[in-house]
């Protein structure tokens, strides 16, 4: 059995700000380490500082150095080189890079989102109303 966690990357921010604030760091890191695998959601759409993307960093690399399964699934609408803009930390950032995508798949989707398959759509036309005013000229 395959244990997984999925957590988005704006809650991976939120969970390392956290952690630093009660000293928690080695705790939160290693319950990202312990599953066979990680996903992270939506990377690009939130800054680290430059002590979250050391967390970030050291977490990539625990998990690279882990004994057994450390499979990660990263899901992006921005290309990896695109990452960097959202890290504080440039070489922190390049050193997890490079545990990322020194054995990894990469899919790249193209087409249509599914989202918004459900939608439905109105047009509505206008017409002038008459206001309270209006209606009270009338009258008199």
């Amino acid at each position: 059995m395959m244990k997984t966690y999925f957590v988005k990357i704006t809650e991976l921010n939120d969970m390392f700000t956290e952690a630093r604030k009660y000293g928690r760091e080695n705790r939160v890191i290693s319950s990202l380490v312990k599953p066979s695998c990680l996903i992270i959601d939506e990377v690009g759409y939130c800054n680290f500082d430059v002590e979250n993307t050391r967390l970030f960093f050291d977490m990539i690399d625990r998990r690279y150095n882990k004994e057994g399964s450390y499979n990660i699934i990263f899901t992006s609408n921005k290309q990896p080189k695109y990452w960097k803009q959202c890290f504080a930390e440039e070489e922190t950032l390049k050193c997890a890079m490079d545990r990322i995508f020194d054995d990894v798949m990469i899919f790249n989707f193209s087409g249509s989102s599914h989202r918004g398959q459900n939608r439905e759509a109105f047009n509505l036309t206008t017409r002038k109303v008459k206001t309270v005013s209006d209606s009270l000229q009338e009258i008199e």
